[in-house]
């Protein structure tokens, strides 16, 4: 995991239940293993928790279909920019040109995830400083538009980002957008997240046997890491434990486990 993942896992706020507590510290390693093809029958720090678990806000951002219209919609409302965007499959090149047009260094990254994480944003603030080992506010200057009315996300329901027009800073903002098929996740939901597999399933220190057993009833294939490991495996100690997992793409998980069991237990939460 690189330095800046590392930082930024230390600043997040737990986005609620259900995240992941290892998301962020296996992303390099999910990123690096290939996607076997799905059978035809049909991831030690806190993600987007403190990955996430992932980062100083984990939010929607909406999406508006527009023909031939600009990646991003960039509206001045008072002393500040509100941003929604257009289209998660443009070239991140455009929306930098879209912001650099508005004097903000702002940086927007797209992340292959599942139908739980789409539509969703990290927000990064002046992530110089931060690269560069100094603290950094916990929240704002970019901030996010949260929607009118009841919202069933476990990290709200933003509409967009609201960035102050004389935002000097950098920032970096990473998109979630849905996985095409046989795409790698690079933003990595917990597998007990609400609409992952195991949501409200108490899996933690389970045997690989039982969770395998549960993952495949689900029709998501298991790989398996342990602590010290340089790669994930297909095939693990039937009575080893299972300390956490992410999902790795689509009908894919990768489990975190060990001969003994996990000292951090985690009960399911329901939403």
């Amino acid at each position: 995991m690189n330095r800046i993942d590392r930082l930024v896992a230390g600043i997040a706020p737990d986005p609620g239940p259900g995240a992941s507590p290892l998301a962020l510290e296996l992303m390099e390693e999910i990123a690096a293993q290939p996607v076997p093809p799905r059978p035809a029958s049909s991831w030690r720090r806190r993600f987007v928790a403190p990955a996430l678990a992932l980062m100083t806000v984990v939010v929607a951002v909406g999406l508006v279909q527009t023909p031939a219209a600009a990646a991003l919609d960039i509206d001045q409302v008072g002393d500040h920019y509100v941003i929604t965007v257009n289209d998660l499959f443009a070239d991140p090149r455009v929306y930098e040109s879209e912001l650099r047009a508005r004097g903000l260094r702002i940086t927007l990254k797209l992340a292959p995830t599942s139908p739980s994480m789409a539509r969703s944003i990290l927000v990064i603030n002046d992530s110089d400083r931060l690269r560069a080992g100094h603290q950094v506010p916990g929240e704002g200057p970019v901030t996010t538009i949260e929607a009118p009315g009841p919202c069933e996300r476990f990290a709200g329901c933003p509409t967009g980002l609201k960035v102050p027009i004389n935002y000097d800073k950098s920032a970096e903002i990473i998109l979630g957008r849905r996985a095409q098929p046989g795409e790698k996740y690079t933003l990595p939901p917990g597998i007990a997240m609400p609409g992952e597999p195991l949501h409200c399933v108490d899996y933690v220190n389970k045997s690989v046997a039982e969770v395998t057993a549960m993952l495949r009833a689900r029709d998501v294939e298991p790989e398996f890491i342990s602590y010290g490991d340089r790669g994930a495996k297909p095939e693990a100690p039937a009575g080893w434990y299972v300390h956490d997992g992410v999902m790795s793409a689509d009908g894919r998980a990768l489990l975190l486990i060990g001969p003994q069991p996990s000292q951090a237990t985690q009960k399911a939460t329901c939403s």
